[in-house]
């Protein structure tokens, strides 16, 4: 008997069309929820990130009765006519993300930092101030990355990138960018009235050269924000350049988060509402200059360390007037836990 072989049978092209858009399909349907739980784990990491901060915040203030300024000696306070002209000679520009290193298991960077030099050589020249010793001895510590200052989910260009050895209120080299700014008034020294320090009914939890302990902030610590998330940016006036926050190197108002008043706008040269510098509106708006907005890469909100050290996701669309309130200590004002 004569055996015949049976023809073997491969996919015809119509066939092999729909098994490719079957897994196009497929994986269409796939890709958001991967992506979803990628950044939901890279939210977590920066949660988890604002805690450690929070704790090592209040380690501080535990150790040592007060908060950490947000600066000490800063070239930012330099501006000539102002009552809190920095002298000649006197500028650190220590930040106070430097401050609690030792708090977040940093013990090697905070003793490699010298305390008896500046951070970076950030100095309003026009006040001709210099600073104390030389920033190139704290570069390698300000240009380390610390895991703890970055999101993951920010991917933006870590090292300042413009080199920068002479003296500027930007001077600065090798400096690691952070994600996170703490929390000061509703006026940074370059905006402040007349005085040296702001209202105290408009005092957040941080200022330069200033001390704030626990129990300054009367409006409760679980109402108002002591750590804020924002996204590592470019120059307003240049794409190609970036620009901080940084953590380690005092530029300006390099660590400052600052939510100013709906009433408030000011930019470099007196010009009003220019795009350079308007911070009247809720997170992840304008850029800044001399403070940092608020922001994220998260989509939605931002992140932000309360007082008590929890931290809580902000929506953008919260009221400005409920952003303002979060952000002082001791103004009085009622904050519906709805309202963010």
């Amino acid at each position: 008997m004569t055996l015949r072989r049976r023809a073997s049978r491969g996919f015809t092209l119509i066939e092999l069309l729909v098994v490719i858009a079957i897994i196009a399909v497929l994986i269409s349907l796939l890709l958001p929820a991967v992506q979803s739980a990628r950044e939901a784990a890279r939210r977590a990491q920066c949660v988890n990130n604002m805690k450690q901060i929070g704790l090592a915040l209040h380690n501080y203030e535990s150790s040592n009765g007060a908060f950490a300024p947000v600066k000490l000696m800063s070239g930012s306070c330099s501006v000539p006519n102002k009552p809190y002209n920095m002298p000649q000679g006197s500028v650190l520009n220590t930040t106070g993300f430097v401050l609690i290193l030792n708090y977040l298991e940093q013990s090697a960077l905070y003793n490699a930092y010298n305390f008896s030099h500046a951070s970076s050589n950030a100095a309003w020249n026009g006040g001709n101030t210099t600073l104390i010793g030389s920033h190139f001895v704290n570069s390698t510590v300000v240009g380390s990355l610390v895991s703890a200052y970055s999101c993951p989910s920010d991917t933006e260009e870590p090292v300042w990138n413009w080199d920068s050895s002479g003296t500027g209120p930007y001077a600065m080299a090798n400096a690691r960018r952070s994600n996170y700014v703490l929390m000061s008034s509703r006026y940074t020294e370059y905006d402040c009235p007349t005085n040296a320090m702001p209202p105290r009914d408009q005092m957040g939890y941080f200022y330069t050269d200033l001390a704030i302990s626990i129990r300054d902030v009367t409006d409760g610590t679980s109402n108002t924000v002591m750590v804020g998330e924002t996204p590592k940016m470019k120059w307003s006036w240049d794409s190609n350049r970036y620009f901080g926050p940084y953590w380690g190197a005092g530029a300006h108002t390099s660590t400052h988060g600052v939510v100013y008043p709906p009433t408030h706008a000011w930019a470099p040269n007196s010009v009003p509402n220019a795009p350079w510098y308007d911070n009247r509106f809720p997170p992840n708006n304008a850029k800044l200059i001399y403070a940092w907005r608020i922001g994220s890469k998260h989509p939605g909100g931002v992140n932000m360390t309360m007082g008590d050290g929890s931290v809580r996701f902000i929506k953008n669309t919260v009221n400005v007037y409920t952003w303002w309130a979060l952000q002082t200590i001791s103004a009085g004002e009622v904050v519906s836990a709805d309202a963010y």
